[in-house]
């Protein structure tokens, strides 16, 4: 009997399960879940008498040579009603599209074609940007756990920007200094470290490091050793990561959140993830009046600084967002004519932006 061209020929690793850098608690005050980043990897229960109940380290292989196979990494929007509706990667991006009205597909939409060579730019999307933002950067890592029985991957997914730099430059690295990646016996760990995100205080996040605990000259020798080549299992991206993107915030983004519920301002709208700590955002204090509400106009010019904003694109956002016809020349006599709810909705706008831009961390 010959072989298929093109399906006899290919090998691809199951998916055994994932692994997590969060937990989920209930809000005493909503009854909803929330996430809640841990400082030890989260594993299921079937894998711990190998690993540990909470443990800080993993002994990991990479399954092929290329780390686009398995460190997928992409900017990724995801709908409480239609699951992934968008992949990008900042400049270009691929876009789940309803047919009838041409936006992007939502809890209305009965039929949609996935539509590509669309822009992709964070900085002003409001999928990204927005009041309920719902796209993140994600890492998807899948890795071999020669420690636990089963033959196939394990997935990780981290939104973190530094886990993802760590990840992306320990790789560099290994395959620079040993020409390969593949089957090189790591250590993947969970290690708390300090940092000082644009504008916040210095705090303590728990974020991803490759280790290794085998002499550069041992690995050297494996390194040289060929593997045959495998390919890893579709990624599922239908599944939404709820310890990414928590089901209550997307289903609210779309205005389908039961509203005899409303979130707890201090644990779901605004929880950060992987161990970040919400930023205490400092109120504006007295200078330009509107009404009896107050704007800092240098607690304003530090904050759209912080969050990468420019004056020009202030003035978009409240042009847009409270239908502004006449056009003014700056953002202060724009501000000024504003109305106090205004003015209010604006500040705790660049206030919400500030607290993303810690989650960013």
């Amino acid at each position: 009997m010959s072989p298929i061209n093109g399906v006899s020929q290919v090998r691809r690793m199951p998916r055994l399960g994932k692994i997590r850098l969060g937990i989920k608690k209930i809000s005493p005050k909503t009854n909803n879940p929330y996430p809640v980043a841990t400082d030890y990897f989260v594993v299921p229960d079937e894998i711990k008498t190998y690993v540990g109940e909470r443990p800080k380290k993993l002994n990991i292989m990479f399954p092929v040579e290329d780390p686009r196979e398995f460190a997928i990494q992409w900017l990724r929007c995801y709908s409480f009603s239609q699951g992934l509706i968008c992949r990008g990667d900042g400049v270009m991006c691929q876009r789940k599209v309803d047919v009838e009205s041409g936006a992007i597909a939502n809890h209305t939409t009965t039929k949609w074609e996935w539509k590509d060579g669309l822009l992709c730019n964070p900085e002003t999307c409001p999928e990204y940007i927005g009041d309920k933002p719902q796209c993140r950067r994600v890492m998807n890592l899948l890795i071999l756990m020669p420690d636990v029985p089963g033959f196939g991957v394990w997935q990780l997914d981290t939104s973190s920007f530094y886990s993802i730099v760590n990840i992306n430059s320990c790789v560099d690295l290994i395959k620079r200094l040993c020409g390969r990646i593949s089957f090189i016996p790591l250590t993947l760990s969970l290690e708390p470290q300090i940092v000082e995100p644009p504008g916040i205080k210095k705090k303590t996040v728990h974020i991803l490091q490759i280790r290794s605990d085998v002499k550069l000259a041992e690995i050297q020798r494996l390194a040289r050793k060929r593997r045959e080549t495998m390919l890893l299992p579709e990624l599922d991206e239908e599944d939404i990561p709820t310890d990414l993107y928590p089901e209550d915030i997307l289903a609210e983004a779309e205005g389908i959140y039961n509203k005899q519920q409303p979130f707890g301002e201090d644990e779901t709208r605004h929880q950060p993830f992987e161990g970040d700590v919400a930023p205490s955002v400092p109120f504006p204090s007295p200078s330009i009046e509107m009404d009896t509400f107050i704007i800092d106009p240098q607690w304003l010019k530090d904050s759209l600084n912080s969050i990468h904003w420019n004056e020009v694109t202030a003035q978009s956002w409240v042009i847009a967002h409270f239908h502004i016809k006449e056009a003014k020349d700056n953002l202060w006599d724009l501000i000024q004519t504003l109305t106090r709810d205004q003015a209010q909705e604006f500040v705790n706008e660049i206030s919400r932006r500030l607290e993303k831009q810690q989650s960013m961390f």
